[in-house]
């Protein structure tokens, strides 16, 4: 058995965009603080500028009468901050991270001072989300690239998540299966009650007909730059479904060329014995597993035209993944003499394997019928009709005793090997 199966970026994002785009969260993150002097009295008319430290996109804001700015609308990465203002030193802060989600608190203090000199805040601990109520975590690019992944499906990853349990078996999560992918239950909200989102945007399908949906498109590994897992969700943008919110955010190129090529390979060959191997004396089960890709990324120069560093980018990845093992199942199958109608062997077993002649039914007392049985308990072969013959001698010999009444006398093993080719 042979199955094929494609996952193309647009048919997802058609998938996605059936959904309702106002329930969407949006899956960028913000800047926002408040100004003070060392005196801890509010400054207005500071000029806040935020630039990310792979791209050089830059965003502004100008704090107002009580002090405040924010700087919304942000990407996912690491932001420079610089804040100035006629009177005041120039502050500068490197590699503030903006998470998917997630509004960074940065209050910024000046110092008196000419403007041309500058207070730069270096090697500080990590900024938390200390404006938002709902409760989760957030899987980085680190994470999702370091951390093993059975299936390189990165949504595997929400099992790891506190309050997070998993409602099914262990059995293999492929970015083919999103049965399972979707089987978690988050601090009690029940089972397939959880919302999947990319950038923000509905990644949900009901295409079961059971009543839920569950996620319709999973990135490979190289194309999510990181995604958060909602595990409480206050937040009302998110509040119409019961369970935990999981809002990927996708990878983009930046102002450096990147790329990646992958081989990954599991083999049965490769494996050692286990305890439960050891003890049955048996060797372990035969599987292969073969993945290859690659990604790119970069800024969008066409020579002489145009140049997009600090503008335009672009970004493609493709993931091949080709796995299976050896099928085994047990069967029933028609004997020879079955196949001519012959089936005097069953009739030895008891009266009721007996097979009667449905074109002798004739009434009998008590608005009952009766029909005669087939001499022998074989049909004639002008009875056998020769589209049913033709079908029948599909059907494989027997190749095992099977149970004394001819069932499971078929055995087969044969190699069932699932392709998955995603890019986009």
């Amino acid at each position: 058995m042979r199955a094929s199966r494609k996952a193309l970026s647009l048919a997802a994002w058609v998938t996605v965009l059936g959904g309702s785009i106002l329930n969407a969260q949006d899956p960028r993150g913000a800047i926002a603080g408040t100004i003070t002097d060392s005196t801890n009295a509010v400054i207005p008319g500071v000029a806040v500028r935020v630039t990310n430290l792979e791209t050089g996109v830059a965003a502004s804001s100008v704090s107002n009468a009580a002090g405040n700015y924010a700087i919304p609308f942000l990407p996912p990465g690491f932001y420079r901050v610089s804040a100035e203002l006629s009177g005041f030193k120039r502050f500068v802060r490197d590699r503030v991270e903006v998470r998917v989600g997630e509004t960074v608190g940065l209050n910024i203090q000046m110092e008196v001072g000419p403007v041309t000199e500058t207070v730069e805040v270096t090697a500080s601990t990590p900024l938390l989300d200390t404006v938002g109520a709902s409760l989760g975590q957030v899987f980085d690019q680190r994470r999702i690239l370091e951390l093993p992944q059975r299936g390189a499906n990165p949504m595997e990853l929400t099992l790891l998540a506190p309050g997070v349990v998993n409602t099914t078996n262990l059995r293999l999560r492929k970015a083919m299966a999103p049965e399972a992918t979707s089987e978690f239950m988050a601090d009690g909200a029940g089972n397939r009650n959880n919302e999947f989102q990319i950038d923000g945007i509905t990644n949900m399908s009901g295409d079961r007909g059971r009543g839920y949906s569950r996620v319709a498109f999973v990135p490979p590994i190289a194309a999510v730059r990181e995604f958060k897992m909602q595990t409480t969700a206050y937040d009302a943008s998110v509040g119409h479904t019961a369970g935990a919110i999981v809002n990927v955010s996708t990878n983009s190129g930046t102002n450096d060329l990147h790329g990646e090529l992958l081989y990954v390979l599991r083999h049965s060959a490769l494996d050692a014995p286990n305890f439960f191997n050891n003890k049955a004396g048996t060797k372990p089960a035969i599987y292969q597993d073969h993945r290859w890709g690659g990604s790119a990324g970069g800024p969008l120069v066409i020579p002489g035209l145009y140049n997009g560093r600090n503008r335009t980018f672009w970004f493609a990845v493709y993931d091949d993944n080709r796995f299976g093992s050896p099928k085994q199942f047990t069967s029933t199958v028609p004997t020879a003499s079955e196949r001519q109608g012959d089936f005097s062997a069953l009739l030895k077993l008891g009266g009721q394997y007996q097979i009667y002649d449905p074109f002798t039914t004739a009434p009998a007392p008590g608005g009952r019928f009766s029909r005669q049985p087939f001499a022998g308990n074989i049909i004639p072969r002008s009875r056998l009709d020769n589209v049913g013959l033709n079908l029948v001698g599909l059907y494989p010999l027997p190749n095992q005793p099977g149970t004394s009444d001819g069932r499971n006398n078929f055995y087969y093993e044969g190699k069932a090997i699932q392709k998955i080719y995603q890019y986009l």
